[in-house]
């Protein structure tokens, strides 16, 4: 079924109405008269009108896109239907979540369009949630209790991490994905039964981790789950400790009796849900680091905590549960003809 005159000259009136100032008189006329020849049938001439306005005239991109959609029609009605698919994909490289309006727009252009289907190859994302820590000792180590009865007790704390990250499309539902991530993570250490108190070790780390991971993605509906596994770069920026008794209590820059590089290898699960352009994520993730967090030979080199508090390292590793959250803008599709056409990526 055709639009009716009216509409189609109204319709790209209103479109030239709607550019910039600088449109000039000549591409109003052309499209006003591709508008009169579509409905006369003469759709050679109006063909060649809109190609040349939408090739010479800088229609904004609704605009634009409304003139694709005549001359779809006219290529639709001399069954030059390459012609009318290789303009549908133009339209989509405007607007690749482009759909027509199901209650306005011609059933052949509906039709045409639900023939592609929009797949994301790259985006970049924002995200942040909690992590918390496990303490993994290796040697525990005491001055005032035998070491094989240290009589202590550690504790995960919470805290947050922020992060940034790009996904790259490497085949069908894998991706690539590469990120940033600003992480605090803090523990407590508790000193039981020194001369007859408590000592609370509480002790924060700043890490810089660049993480990269293999990502894959289960089918293509609006809520997505996936699963991935990779490797990360741990740098630590610092390490601070608050140590307290009774009254008495002592903050200690303690970076340097710290490993300032680790690589962890991590694990997780989340889902996706698609917003057009948007993809709101949540996934938790675990990582597993093996090397020791205190450096070997400092575990005396801290002589506040070492003769106010009786305290010293354990050999400990510390692996890191996250949850995070966040959302990914989609800066690149590829456009795929889904039924009998369907390719994969």
């Amino acid at each position: 079924m055709r639009y009716t005159s009216s509409f189609i000259i109204g319709l790209l009136f209103c479109m030239c109405s709607n550019t910039s100032s600088a449109q000039t008189d000549t591409c109003i006329l052309h499209l006003k008269d591709a508008g009169n020849k579509y409905e006369q049938g003469n759709f050679d001439d109006a063909i060649t009108l809109l190609k040349s306005t939408i090739e010479h005239c800088q229609l904004a991109k609704d605009d634009e896109i409304q003139a694709s959609k005549i001359l779809i029609l006219c290529y639709q009605n001399i069954d030059n239907l390459e012609a009318a698919d290789r303009t549908a994909r133009a339209v989509l490289k405007l607007d690749p979540n482009y759909r027509p309006d199901k209650f306005k727009d011609d059933a052949s252009l509906i039709k045409l369009f639900d023939k592609y289907q929009p797949q994301p190859t790259f985006s970049i994302g924002l995200s942040g949630g909690i992590n918390m820590p496990f303490v993994k000792t290796i040697n525990k180590y005491s001055i005032v209790h035998p070491d094989a009865d240290p009589q202590t007790n550690y504790k995960n704390r919470y805290n947050l991490q922020l992060g940034l990250q790009m996904e790259k499309r490497i085949y069908k539902g894998f991706w690539l994905q590469l990120g940033y991530r600003y992480r605090v993570t803090k523990y407590e250490h508790e000193l039981l039964d020194v001369n007859n108190t408590t000592v609370d070790y509480v002790e924060k780390l700043t890490y810089s981790d660049i993480p990269l991971s293999l990502k894959y993605y289960f089918g293509s509906a609006a809520i997505v789950p996936y699963v991935q596994a990779g490797a990360e770069a741990a740098l630590l920026a610092g390490a601070l400790s608050t140590t307290t008794r009774d009254d008495q209590k002592d903050i200690i820059n303690r970076t340097a009796l710290r490993n300032k590089f680790s690589v962890g290898f991590s694990a997780g699960a989340g889902a996706a849900y698609r917003l057009r352009a948007l993809l709101l994520f949540a996934d938790l993730r675990y990582t597993y680091f093996s090397r020791r967090v205190n450096k070997n030979g400092t575990r005396y080199d801290d002589p506040v905590n070492l003769y106010k508090y009786y305290y010293i390292d354990d050999d400990f590793r510390m692996d890191n549960l996250q949850l995070n959250v966040g959302v990914s803008l989609i800066l690149s599709y590829k456009n795929m003809k889904v039924g009998k056409d369907k390719r994969h990526n």
